[in-house]
């Protein structure tokens, strides 16, 4: 059977496929009854499903980063799309394609690193020069750098996201180093490449992306300074200067200890860092978002509680700008509608 995408699953559909079980929760409802609550995850989203019959013993015999299949029915429930589960069974691992589960870059991770490495050749200042060269010449650092996501969740969240991300963020200090010259743009363009390298050992990603042990107990801001402090010592005569400026870039590019900053930004460097990394994040949260279409209505989205707001997707199309397609010739053929037209136009421009 072929497999039914939770991105492309409509209200009231009846669905049959095999999905990740990201995380379980057995609850309670109001009047005493015992529910299952199952995130299910496949590569292009997450839906919650929910089990009421059998619930005890099917969140006995279900696991977490598990594979089930599923029967049920998709419906809203709050303006949220979730699933109605009849029956789940297993999936033994063997009988699985793992690219059915993990969303991946959108763009050729290939083509992203040889851009990096375009941004990092503009670095002049001889100890940097030679520190990036050690980062980006190591194989297996950045076998791993290609294939991370850079979160769980919130933004760029699919294999290959952490190099979309840092390539994005290296790009946009570079732009703000040429409006700003008094930045350090050297210190900038490398704090950019290196401010999420921790990552690569902050998340897992086989069958669904999560938090490593050391990524809980430490996050990815230490372990990024921690593979910073690996490859100094690895060159001769670095500047202690400018390895402590690199690593507040990395620790404090958060911006606020409330958002998981280990230290505020304390330099005009990592001032720009910061908003740079925040303005890709949100941008790319927020292309996810307005992109839901199932979600919300036409013209806004459901309310967002991260944003603490509803997004504005567009002014309807005015009936008077849809358009025919077709030549009076076409009476046998008949006239085609063409409802989409003015609606994409609008979309590419954005």
């Amino acid at each position: 059977m072929a497999k039914t995408l939770i991105s492309e699953m409509l209200p009231n559909q009846e669905v049959a496929s095999s999905f990740v079980v990201e995380e379980k929760q057995l609850r309670v409802a109001r009047n005493g009854t015992p529910f299952l609550t199952l995130k299910l995850a496949d590569k292009s989203g997450q839906i919650t499903g929910r089990i009421w019959e059998r619930a005890e013993e099917w969140s006995r015999s279900i696991d977490a980063k598990s594979v089930v299949f599923v029967r049920g029915r998709s419906e809203l429930f709050r303006e949220e799309l979730q699933l109605q589960i009849d029956e789940i069974a297993p999936v033994p691992l063997v009988d699985i394609d793992r690219a059915d589960f993990l969303p991946v870059c959108p763009r050729s991770v290939e083509a992203l690193l040889e851009k990096l490495k375009e941004l990092a050749a503009t670095i002049k200042k001889g100890p940097l020069q030679r520190l990036t060269r050690q980062i980006l010449s190591d194989t297996h650092l950045m076998d791993r750098f290609k294939a991370a996501p850079a979160a769980k969740s919130m933004h760029h969240a699919y294999l290959g996201g952490l190099i979309e991300h840092t390539v994005a963020v290296t790009e946009l200090v570079s732009s703000i180093a040429a409006f700003y010259p008094d930045l350090n743009r050297d210190l900038l363009v490398i704090g950019a490449i290196l401010h999420d390298i921790g990552k690569v050992d902050e998340f897992t990603y086989d069958l669904c992306i999560d938090y490593s042990p050391s990524g809980r107990l430490l996050g990815h801001m230490v372990l990024g300074v921690q593979i910073l402090d690996e490859k100094i010592r690895s060159l001769r005569s670095f500047p202690s200067e400018e390895a402590l400026l690199l690593s507040h870039l990395i620790l404090s590019h958060h911006g606020e200890v409330e958002m998981g900053a280990v230290r505020v930004p304390m330099t005009r460097e990592a001032f720009a860092l910061h908003f740079a990394d925040d303005l890709d994040a949100k941008m790319n949260s927020l292309t996810r978002i307005l992109a839901d279409c199932k979600q919300g209505d036409e013209a806004w989205t459901p309310y967002q509680p991260l944003f603490e707001r509803f997004f504005f997707r567009g002014f309807p199309v005015p009936a008077a700008s849809l358009t025919l397609t077709g030549s009076p010739n076409d009476k046998e053929q008949g006239i085609q509608l063409n409802l989409w037209s003015t609606r994409k136009r609008q979309e590419d421009s954005a």
